[in-house]
């Protein structure tokens, strides 16, 4: 269950709160209409507006669930989202920086396809393991240290409109 309430209200209802510090929503055309396969431009746009609105940037996130519909999905959002070079994000992936152990920990939750996409909760399932990682309850697959930021990224369509959302705790 995820309950949204404003920021005065949040220690009413939990003794460690997660913070909304940035949205952002982008939409684009269809995948036919890009002039690239490997990369989404409303998730770069909704990447950067939730970034602006948070004050952060890509560095600052700690680790994120994003929308793997298929494996090369994964690849193409850690690049979107500034986590890693064009042309890295593979091989982050596969040289393990993108595991619970590594630089940034993406889909710890083991993404979309583990729970079937399971489409109109996938988004809620996204939110519900960063406040699971951010409040230090994930069990095995808790990153370890001190986490500020989680982000999490869906996608609709083919891309034609991404939001991602910027959670926080905050000491």
């Amino acid at each position: 269950m995820a309950l949204l309430v404003s920021d005065d209200l949040a220690k009413k209802y939990s003794d460690i709160p997660i913070y909304v510090a940035g949205t952002g929503q982008a939409s684009d055309g269809a995948l036919h209409d890009r002039q690239t396969l490997t990369s989404i431009p409303s998730a770069q746009l909704a990447g950067e507006e939730a970034y602006q609105m948070a004050g952060i940037t890509a560095k600052d996130i700690d680790f994120a669930e994003v929308h793997d519909c298929f494996t090369i999905a994964e690849v193409i959002a850690s690049e979107d989202l500034g986590f890693f070079e064009r042309g890295e994000g593979g091989k982050m992936a596969e040289a393990g920086e993108t595991s619970r152990e590594g630089i940034m920990p993406i889909n710890l939750s083991g993404g979309l396809k583990s729970k079937g996409h399971p489409v109109g909760a996938s988004g809620v399932g996204q939110v519900i393991e960063v406040w699971k990682q951010l409040r230090g309850q994930a069990g095995p697959r808790q990153v370890s240290g001190g986490l500020r930021y989680g982000l999490t990224h869906n996608v609709g369509g083919t891309g034609q409109t991404t939001v991602v959302h910027i959670f926080e705790k905050r000491d």
